[in-house]
């Protein structure tokens, strides 16, 4: 801690030391950078752009970054150079995908799509979450840029489980000139790809895209051969002189495939890093469906005021079908997941969700007001069937006597409304931008009568909280600003925190547990930016306070999971972000731009929590699963049609989970001070746009990848377990090894 606080505070001082010694330089407003991420400029070639006077941590990935990612990368993986983000990728087109940002989980963060969140209701993350192994909407195909608030930030950028921060996928947008290609590509795993899009143009007031990708992969390990399919259609329509404008984004996404599972790393030593256990004695086959749609208008009311409204729907349709040898199981040291009282199991989660989202912008002399709401409403069916034989056939039984584990259907309405106002003084060197949400979630669970429940029942509360924020920012000299932010939100339970509310008694009575609190959270910013010509720089110190974090356990009874509290947590770190466009170097042709991102982050336990009266975690303890640093750095080259870049991104060490629980010192046997050690991944791109002149074609641009430049062995995921015999072990999920990837695209 004191090293990276010293760290910190010597870029500090260069920031200060680097604004005094020049005279003057131009301001940019976050509105500015966010409309410019995605253009062709010079600047934005750069790929983090820093945003100098917001009065709260925001940065933009851009347009030029998106497009020239490998086509093995997700959305996920491309938020990974940006500060604070840590991203595990367990196989091909994101299956399980796991990503933290400033150390909180993917439930304790908020994604969104155009300002629509994107987490799901009732279990909070957006990928894998209650394990949905292979289950992703957003793929590179469906937007452009991405914008991240760090913290928790304002009220009109935040959701509702905006905690460590949001991060916001920007839509792709039409062109206003007809265009169109189509292309394919080849690589490692044995993977294939196609992607096609049609840009219609402005014809008839209406600018439309439509867009096609689909890939294929064997994956890096016997089990995680993969495909995905995925359509974007997006559509823009200036009405009015301008002053109108209906717009709206659809996705329909497609994918299935196997996931791998931990192995005991002295097996994967024995046999190899591809080693997964053959299917005849377990597997796990996934399918999801996933369709998304926004439409909204905007519209220009006064030359002061503006308002947008927004409508959304989306379905999530999710299965997996996974086997067990029980006779293999019996016999093997090591524990099988998904092996009790049936052989065959059937896992099917699906929800839809639709709601509204309006807003409006008051643009005074001094001061820009924003207010607005969303209302959501989800609905979800979860359930899980068993079976001696295959396909498993499922036989709910309004008595518990069917072939279900359980057999649920929640319901959750999020409401939320806002007002905020960015106030400029001082001939706009001290802005101030006061805001406050209020939130509130109403959530029933309900439970047929199955193995897991001898008596159905239903189990219904409302929560709600009033969130204020507060940022500052004061130009302390020319391009040198400080600004400084606080603010509080709160993330409702997730379904799971339900689960214990419905039980059997010993007389078949229901039981109602103690109820689950939110977690209420209190974050506290302070930060330097300094902007000169191309170069940018930003560091800032967080720390926040969680009052009843989250834990969620299983009962090895039962089977069930359940989310209680765990007492009181402090998470905390600082992050430094430099970004150039060099442009040309002296004697070298061509143009330059560069990156270096730099972030340490710790998550401590403030008092002890129990599970059962059971310890499992010691005030001081820190938070697993958590690098404390994370370094990411980059250049890249333009010359003409041209472009190479090289990406580097270190990941520290880590202590380890044990078996799905928070800290390995839930095992008492276990050596304290367990970790993972740390590793860094190389990334190469070369790309070139060749000009051609034959008919309708106009380029040809060919680009090859080689992720994992230098052949690193790491392990995405690790954690310790128990064997049979008592002994406890390390077991991981392979990281990728090398890959190379070759595209073709002709542009029309």
């Amino acid at each position: 801690m004191i090293k990276s606080r010293l760290l910190l505070g010597t870029a500090c001082s260069f920031i200060a030391f680097a604004a005094a010694a020049q005279t003057a330089t131009t301001s940019t407003s976050i509105e500015a950078i966010s409309k410019t991420a995605g253009g062709t400029s010079a600047a934005a070639k750069a790929p983090v752009k820093v945003p100098l006077k917001s009065t709260y941590s925001a940065s933009v990935i851009s347009k030029k970054t998106v497009e020239t990612a490998s086509p093995a990368a997700t959305a996920q993986d491309i938020l990974r150079r940006e500060p604070s983000i840590f991203v595990t990728n367990n196989g091909p087109g994101g299956v399980n995908q796991q990503v933290t940002f400033r150390a909180f989980n993917s439930s304790q963060f908020s994604e969104t799509y155009d300002g629509v969140g994107l987490n799901d209701a009732f279990n909070g993350a957006v990928t894998a979450q209650a394990d949905n192994d292979n289950n992703t909407l957003i793929t590179t195909n469906d937007f452009e840029s991405v914008q991240l608030f760090r913290g928790i930030n304002n009220p009109a950028n935040n959701s509702y489980d905006s905690l460590g921060g949001t991060i916001n996928y920007v839509p792709r947008k039409p062109s206003n000139e007809a265009n169109a290609e189509i292309g394919g590509g080849y690589g490692s795993f044995d993977t294939a790809n196609w992607h096609a899009t049609l840009n219609t143009g402005l014809y008839h007031g209406v600018k439309q895209i439509f867009s096609f990708a689909r890939q294929t992969s064997n994956g890096w390990t016997q089990m995680d051969k993969n495909s995905g399919s995925n359509v974007y259609y997006g559509v823009d329509a200036p009405l009015n002189g301008g002053n109108t404008n209906l717009y709206g984004s659809f996705i329909f996404n497609q994918a299935t495939g196997l996931v791998n599972q931990y192995q005991p790393v002295a097996l994967l030593h024995q046999y190899g890093d591809n080693f997964q256990l053959p299917s005849s004695d377990y597997f796990k086959q996934n399918n999801s469906t996933n369709f998304a749609g926004i439409a909204g208008i905007t519209q220009q009311i006064t030359p002061y005021l503006s308002a947008d409204l927004k409508g959304f729907f989306s379905t999530d349709d999710y299965n997996r079908n996974s086997f067990c040898n029980k006779s293999f199981a019996a016999s093997y040291l090591y524990p099988v997941s998904d092996c009790s009282h049936r052989p065959y199991h059937l896992y099917a989660y699906t929800a839809q969700t639709f709601g509204v989202q309006p807003s409006a912008t008051l643009d005074l002399p001094f001061n820009t007001v924003k207010f607005g709401g969303n209302l959501t409403i989800s609905h979800l069916h979860s359930r899980e069937y068993f079976s001696a034989t295959s396909p498993v056939v499922p036989d709910p039984q309004p008595d518990g006597s069917g072939n279900d584990f359980w057999n649920e259907h929640d319901y959750r309405s999020l409401f939320s409304i806002y007002t905020q106002d960015e106030i400029s003084l001082l001939n706009d060197k001290l802005k101030i931008t006061p805001g406050v949400k209020y939130l509130l979630a109403n959530t029933k669970d309900t439970d047929q009568a199955a193995y897991y429940y001898s008596t159905g029942g239903s189990v219904s509360n409302t929560e709600h909280y009033l969130a204020p924020t507060l940022g500052l920012s004061y130009e302390v000299l020319p391009g040198l600003d400080a600004y400084a932010a606080y603010g509080q939100n709160v993330k409702f339970p997730e379904i799971t925190a339900y689960y214990g509310n419905i039980d059997t008694g010993a007389n078949f009575n229901t039981i109602v547990q103690p109820h689950t609190l939110p977690e209420y959270v209190q974050d506290y910013e302070a930060g330097l930016r300094y902007e000169r010509g191309s170069l940018t720089v930003e560091g800032n110190y967080y720390r926040e306070y969680f009052t009843n974090t989250f834990q969620t356990y299983t009962d090895s009874a039962s089977g069930n999971s359940y989310t209680t509290n765990g007492g009181n947590s402090v998470f905390e770190g600082e992050e430094l972000q430099l970004g150039d466009d060099f442009g040309g170097l002296r004697g070298v042709p061509g143009d330059f731009a560069g990156y270096l991102n730099y972030a340490h982050n710790t998550a401590t336990y403030t008092q002890n929590y129990y599970t059962n009266g059971a310890l499992e975690f010691s005030k001081g303890e820190g938070v697993g699963g958590v690098p404390a640093n994370l370094i990411s750095a980059g250049v890249n080259w333009t010359k003409g049609g041209f472009y190479a870049a090289l990406d580097a991104n270190y990941v520290g060490s880590q202590e380890i989970f044990y078996d799905s629980h928070a800290s390995s010192t839930g095992a008492a046997n276990i050596p304290s001070g367990t970790r993972a050690g740390g590793y860094v991944l190389t990334n190469l791109t070369l790309r070139d746009s060749v000009p051609v002149h034959a008919g309708l074609m106009k380029a040809l641009v060919l680009s090859l990848h080689i992720d994992n430049l230098f052949g690193v062995r790491y392990y995405a995921q690790s954690q310790i377990n128990q064997d049979a015999n008592g002994n406890y072990y390390k077991e991981a999920i392979m990281g990728a090894p090398r890959a190379v990837y070759g595209d073709v695209t002709v542009k029309f």
